[in-house]
């Protein structure tokens, strides 16, 4: 007796593993109510694409089924809208139950797993979605390299306070240099404002009258005239 493995394939309905069968088959499968219990057969000769050839569409609380013209070597699964309570599988071929059971409860286990991990992947995958919301697929996988190349130096001996303190210190240093910076551009500012002052202040110079001129106390003097002696006004 094999026991089936049922996994949802899409919204109301149900599929076993698929089972390759040796001989004439038997299917028992019981539910929990007497409402509405739909049972469909599906076989093919390659495992893939299936077809229906069998359908039962009000079995009851129990559907038990005897399947003798099928060829040794076709796939079958079966097909429900609800899952049942129990399900089993006897095939009349003798000798050959202890291997074929075993590779039954392996496909079915093998099925169900897979169906957990594709659950799991789409875990993982709204998860990623909710934290890189609003950003592209490009600058996500860029932010995640960035981050993955800074974590690649922290180690035992270099944590990642010690790496940011560092960081911070360098910023710091940065700070400082440019406050001093801007300090002297400011007094060399107003240096530069101070004597444009004291230029404004300076009288024009006298005209080319023949004279020599020179600036003393914020005026300009006589200093010397041609053909006369030096003097002063």
């Amino acid at each position: 007796m094999i026991s089936l493995n049922f996994i949802q394939v899409e919204d109301g309905w149900f599929e076993s593993q698929p089972i390759q069968v040796s001989g004439n088959i038997a299917i028992n499968l019981t539910f929990d109510d007497t409402n509405d219990n739909r049972v469909v057969l599906l076989k093919s000769s390659t495992g893939h694409s299936y077809v229906s050839f069998k359908e039962n569409l009000n079995v009851g609380s129990c559907c038990d089924m005897n399947e003798n013209y099928l060829i040794p070597g076709q796939y079958i699964k079966v097909r429900v809208n609800k899952l049942p309570a129990t399900s089993s599988l006897l095939e009349d071929l003798q000798g050959s139950f202890a291997s074929k059971q075993d590779l039954f409860v392996e496909s079915g286990r093998a099925q169900t797993e897979e169906s957990k991990l594709e659950q799991s992947i789409n875990s993982v995958r709204q998860a990623l979605d909710t934290l890189v919301k609003g950003v592209d697929a490009t600058t996500a996988i860029d932010t995640f390299k960035e981050i993955e190349d800074f974590l690649a130096g922290v180690t035992n001996e270099k944590t990642l306070t010690g790496m940011l303190a560092a960081v911070d210190g360098k910023a710091g240093t940065a700070q400082t240099t440019a406050d001093s910076a801007k300090k002297t551009a400011s007094s060399a500012l107003a240096k530069a404002t101070e004597n444009g002052t004291k230029l404004a202040t300076i009288p024009d110079m006298p005209a080319n009258d023949g004279k020599i001129y020179g600036f003393c106390n914020g005026a300009w003097i006589v200093i010397a005239e041609s053909g006369k002696s030096v003097y002063t006004t």
